[in-house]
């Protein structure tokens, strides 16, 4: 094998070196590869340590002091909290205004465990479906996780609260397309998660968060690195709904890298797997991400049917995001297969509903995606349309805290309107500009060679 194995070869080898098809070639690298042997020995004593008898009593001793009587004292306790907090919480969490009205932070009966875990849930619910009532949500959780009182509750207790609040307030960044917020906000959960009793498990959940983020933001080594680790320790937990959204986030980095068809190989190859799952929207997100690689592969009637499959599956669900980025696609799809028109609508109705949940970013992004179908066309009536939608544009990009780079690209669009010089090539180069974040990385716009 002229190439290196990766992380994910190496611990199936651990794990079950006879289950191993190739397991006599691999032994052969591994004697000529310094390379491999390294990281096969790094995933070793990883694996020792995940296994050692320390984490695993550390898991279930968090002190001295936790006497089966405690403990079981805490579990009563926390029981009787969540019911008196899903009394408390249920008429208001229908309704964002009703919510906010409430003004449950400063209400001291609602400084309770119990209080915080039920709004970090409803916040995993309501991503989703409404992310910015999510993320009030989630701001509720923190600011009470910090009110509550050290001698009600145990320290590590009172850490992994905290530690989840602010992970809930970082997976609705993240759907917002508020990557530095959220990248932030996990720097924080990392902190309360550090001292948890099984830092191992809760780091790893971090790292996959984290390595989310990092495809979005193009940083694919790292988002590869966190992707693998993660995987690994979920494995390790047995964790494996978990374990099939890391490797999901490594195949995410293969499409971004352009190896669509390594990438399609591994998102089919973990469909039979995802079946296995109660809740199917891992199997929405893989049939969607096949579909992605089909449609680069010029496979469109592959490409529709698995959109079409994950767009039913969304749509079952309830899931908002999953389902608009999905329309989305089904836009894209179209127009790439010369129906323009039909693209346009779906378009079109993706950027009105991401506008209903507060995505601006992405509505935006969708906006350029139609400004370029619409030049595309030729059409007098179609160019003055896409001039109307790209005036407002800057104003999007700035609402959502885009400056300086993003917003020279736009200029520079707006002006090639004005002098009659706009092409859909153009477009498309400051759109594919925008989607790498050039904000945050301090890549200076370039305008192309010919417009």
């Amino acid at each position: 094998m002229s190439e290196h194995y990766d992380e994910v070869a190496l611990q199936d080898y651990l794990d079950d070196p006879d289950a191993i098809a190739g397991r006599a070639a691999l032994e052969r690298h591994l004697a000529a590869c310094a390379q491999c042997r390294g990281a096969l020995e790094e995933l070793r004593a990883f694996d020792v340590t995940l296994s050692s008898d320390a984490v695993w009593d550390a898991a279930g001793t968090a002190s001295s002091a936790d006497t089966p009587e405690a403990v079981r004292a805490l579990e009563a306790l926390l029981a009787a909290e969540d019911a008196e907090a899903e009394r408390l919480l249920r008429p208001l969490l229908g309704s964002p205004a009703i919510f906010r009205r409430a003004g449950i932070t400063a209400l001291p009966f609602m400084r309770t465990a119990g209080i915080v875990r039920t709004l970090c849930a409803e916040a995993r619910q309501l991503r989703e479906r409404q992310p910015m009532h999510a993320l009030l949500v989630a701001d509720a959780a923190i600011a009470i996780a910090d009110q509550l009182s050290a001698s009600r509750y145990p320290a590590a207790l009172l850490d992994e609260l905290r530690g989840n609040g602010w992970y809930e307030r970082a997976n609705v960044l993240r759907y917002l397309g508020r990557y530095p917020e959220a990248l932030d906000a996990l720097d924080i959960s990392a902190r309360a998660f550090g001292r948890s009793l099984v830092s191992a498990f809760t780091g790893a959940t971090v790292d996959y968060l984290r390595s989310v983020i990092y495809v979005e933001l193009d940083r694919y080594d790292d988002a590869r690195r966190l992707a693998r680790r993660s995987a690994r320790v979920f494995r390790q937990f047995g964790e494996n709904e978990r374990f099939v959204h890391a490797r999901i986030v490594e195949a995410s980095v293969l499409f971004h890298e352009d190896r669509m068809a390594d990438a399609r190989a591994l998102f089919l190859s973990l469909i039979p797997i995802a079946k296995t799952f109660a809740r199917p929207e891992t199997l929405a997100r893989l049939f969607a991400n096949a579909a992605n690689c089909e449609l680069r592969l010029g496979a469109f009637d592959s490409a529709e049917s698995y959109l079409s499959r994950a767009l039913s599956l969304y749509e079952a669900l309830g899931l908002e995001t999953g389902k608009i980025r999905t329309r989305w696609n089904i836009g894209s799809l179209r127009i790439a297969a010369g129906d323009v028109r039909e693209g346009l609508v779906r378009l079109r109705e993706a950027r009105r509903e991401f506008e209903q949940i507060g995505a601006h970013t992405d509505a935006a992004l969708v906006t350029l995606e139609i400004v370029e179908a619409l030049l595309s066309t030729g059409e007098r009536r179609a160019a003055r349309e896409a001039a109307e939608l790209c005036s407002g544009l800057a104003e999007s990009f700035a609402a959502v805290g885009m400056t300086g780079n993003a917003l020279t690209a736009l200029a520079f669009l707006r002006q090639a309107f004005e002098s009659g010089q706009a092409t859909p090539d153009l477009v498309r180069h400051i759109r594919q500009y925008i989607e790498t974040r050039p904000d945050q990385d301090g890549h200076p716009f370039i305008p192309p060679l010919r417009i």
